[in-house]
């Protein structure tokens, strides 16, 4: 299925898509906890907050499905989707200013979570396309250029946020990101998405039972238990430079840009390691790379530190949010692109979500260093499963071609 955009122009679109995602996890990852902890949110009801934030990606499977079996406006399955959840994202934020956490917590936590939704429909919509348009041997590409455009945005609206922020106060960054989601509307409204689909890319609700056969259930694991122990790590490192170590928003936004310019890192390199090395040599790298970063973490006690090796710590992240996502491309079945696609991912906020929310629970019991050096050990677990996951879809692809040319 081919869009009215050439394959540059198409790279550019998903990069400005991303973009937001990074402009929003600029705040969520870096300046959220840290906000809440100012306006005296204690770290069970931010625990609670941050699992929930997950549950619209949870659920990102229902967007996916209602995508793949229904056009919009006669502008097809994922434009229209797209359209709404950017736009939709844009008001909560704005609305979101004007709504004080200490007095109001419930509310904003509402609109935060509104934005969250209405996130998840765009990123579901764009997924899918992606599957839909992107030849397979550009998977890693778009990757790159989709975990790039979310890099720039952690990049230059960590910085931002954290000046706003210190100069006028957590609330106004609200305003920053709304006024970005208004970068990629520009891209999306002109594509023209084609109104009929091809027979290989027309829903089929048969297609659902491969997600039953072994391989996939392995790699659903592989997602929980992956993300799990990463989110364990990152989603703590700025709740522990402010609560632990005393950073202001302008040091939190200073860590969030040097991260990004590692993430950006990152997802270049596990591109060009995968096109050269396989799937496999990338994801093992990908848990190698967190482990030793959690462990480097649990052994920093100032913020100079964490300054130092904020770079080095997006490099990981910028493999890991790569790694699964380009393997995940590849084995989606585009009958169902967006159902199945959103299923795996739902898999990996899964283990997001539940890493978030233990990880913080734990804080005041375990301190933030045993569960970096923990978290960070227990991600090894993973590097046999995810060998042998891979292991089998390279088997099964194997097999599938060699009955094709048999016929």
């Amino acid at each position: 299925m081919d869009l009215n955009l050439n394959r540059r122009q198409l790279f550019v679109m998903f990069g400005s898509i991303y973009f937001v995602q990074g402009v929003i996890q600029a705040y969520q990852l870096n300046f959220f906890k840290p906000h809440m902890d100012s306006a005296g949110i204690d770290a069970d009801r931010l625990a609670i907050v941050s699992a929930l934030g997950l549950l619209p990606f949870v659920i990102k499977w229902i967007f996916g499905l209602v995508s793949d079996r229904y056009p919009l406006f006669g502008r097809g399955h994922r434009v229209p989707y797209m359209i709404i959840g950017l736009m939709s994202t844009g008001v909560a934020f704005f609305v979101a200013f004007f709504v004080d956490p200490s007095r109001s917590f419930a509310a904003l936590a509402a609109l935060v979570l509104s934005a969250t939704f209405a996130m998840a429909l765009f990123d579901t919509t764009a997924d899918a396309l992606s599957v839909d348009v992107v030849h397979r041997d550009d998977h890693a590409t778009v990757q790159a250029w989709m975990n790039g455009g979310r890099a720039v945005g952690i990049v230059l609206l960590s910085g931002l946020l954290g000046v706003v922020a210190g100069a006028f106060g957590y609330q106004w960054t609200f305003l920053v990101i709304a006024a970005t989601t208004i970068v990629p509307l520009w891209f999306v409204l002109r594509v023209e998405e084609p109104t009929q689909r091809t027979p290989a890319h027309t829903f089929d609700r048969r297609a659902f039972k491969v997600l039953a056969h072994p391989q996939y259930l392995v790699f659903s694991v592989v997602l929980i238990a992956a993300w799990f122990f990463f989110e364990g790590i990152e989603g703590l490192v700025t709740f522990y430079m402010s609560n632990e170590l005393g950073a202001s928003p302008t040091t939190i936004g200073v860590y969030g840009s040097l991260k990004g310019l590692g993430i950006l890192a990152g997802g270049v390199s596990l591109a060009v390691l995968v096109r050269r090395g396989g799937r496999r040599l990338g994801a093992v790298l990908t848990l190698v790379l967190v482990t030793a970063g959690g462990l480097v973490l649990s052994l920093l006690d100032s913020t100079t530190a964490i300054l130092v090796v904020a770079p080095l710590w997006g490099l990981a992240v910028g493999f890991h949010w790569t790694n699964y996502v380009t393997i995940t491309m590849g084995i989606t079945d585009l009958r169902i692109a967006g159902s199945m696609f959103a299923i795996l991912q739902t898999m990996s906020n899964i283990g997001l979500g539940a890493g978030e929310g233990v990880s913080t629970a734990l804080t005041d019991n375990l301190g933030f260093s045993t569960i970096f050096r923990s978290f960070a050990l227990l991600n090894l677990l993973v590097i046999p499963l995810v060998l042998g996951s891979l292991a089998w879809f390279d088997r099964s692809r194997a097999e599938e071609l060699d009955a094709v040319l048999a016929t």
